[in-house]
């Protein structure tokens, strides 16, 4: 498993999505590694880590998370997983609730059987990206990914996500079982189990996971809270980088 760790301080795992590497982070782990022992790293089946060409589910990367951290010698960390990586850290917590902190969910949801429907134009141009070359196939999905503001006032920003996301190392095969963890994930019986401190974060224009499942996630976590972030996508984190920063920072370090 390739693990990048950066910073001093409490530990906190970064968790990613489906088909992304660690490096999709970059503005989180410059904008959290003055207060935090970072550590981020490629989920199987992605980027520098070992892919194995067998079936798999999330809660086996969740098992791969707490075996690193375990590599690590950490015996908690706060953790924020965004979209499959929020899948991941859902089952980290539940299966390993000792491992855990502090809990933060992004763009994620509990799993299809319950997940808010995506707009049929939105599952069209994914079911049709997953046939192209991964450059062609981020180009055809910008609209899943990123705000329609965003697109127009920064296209800067996204050119540069887009090169990032680009260099994922993935064959069509790896991709495809990593998309199979997704369609057999399920905790929606099992979130109320959760007693961590748990923040549940959005893009309010997330076209690719539908605002209401972080929704639906905050209603079913006792105490969570829920913050949305205005005119932002699937990839919030990367279109408001600072603000989503400081909320993290402010939820990690918090006392409540």
């Amino acid at each position: 498993m390739y693990y990048e760790v950066h910073g001093e301080g409490e530990p906190l795992l970064l968790i990613r999505g489906l088909g992304s590497t660690c490096e999709g982070f970059g503005a989180q782990v410059e904008g959290l590694a003055p207060h935090f022992r970072v550590i981020s790293f490629d989920n199987r089946c992605v980027g520098r880590t070992e892919q194995p060409q067998e079936p798999f589910t999330i809660a086996d990367m969740a098992d791969d998370t707490a075996a690193l951290l375990d590599a690590l010698e950490v015996e908690s960390a706060h953790v924020f997983g965004v979209s499959l990586g929020g899948m991941i850290a859902q089952e980290l917590v539940l299966r390993h609730p000792r491992r855990v902190r502090r809990l933060a969910l992004g763009c994620t949801h509990a799993g299809p059987r319950t997940a808010s429907r995506t707009p049929e134009w939105a599952v069209q141009l994914f079911n049709e990206s997953r046939d192209m070359p991964r450059p062609e196939a981020l180009r055809h999905s910008v609209p899943l990914l990123f705000a329609n503001k965003t697109v127009r006032e920064q296209p800067d920003l996204v050119e540069d996500a887009l090169q990032v996301m680009a260099h994922n190392n993935q064959p069509k095969s790896s991709y495809l079982l990593q998309l199979g963890a997704v369609m057999k994930h399920d905790t929606f019986d099992r979130l109320p189990q959760i007693k961590h401190t748990t923040l549940v974060l959005t893009g309010t224009e997330d076209t690719l996971v539908d605002p209401g499942n972080s929704r639906l996630i905050a209603g079913r976590i006792a105490g969570a809270r829920l913050l949305e972030f205005p005119e932002t996508g699937h990839v919030f984190f990367t279109e408001k980088p600072d603000e989503v920063n400081r909320a993290l920072i402010d939820f990690f370090q918090g006392d409540d």
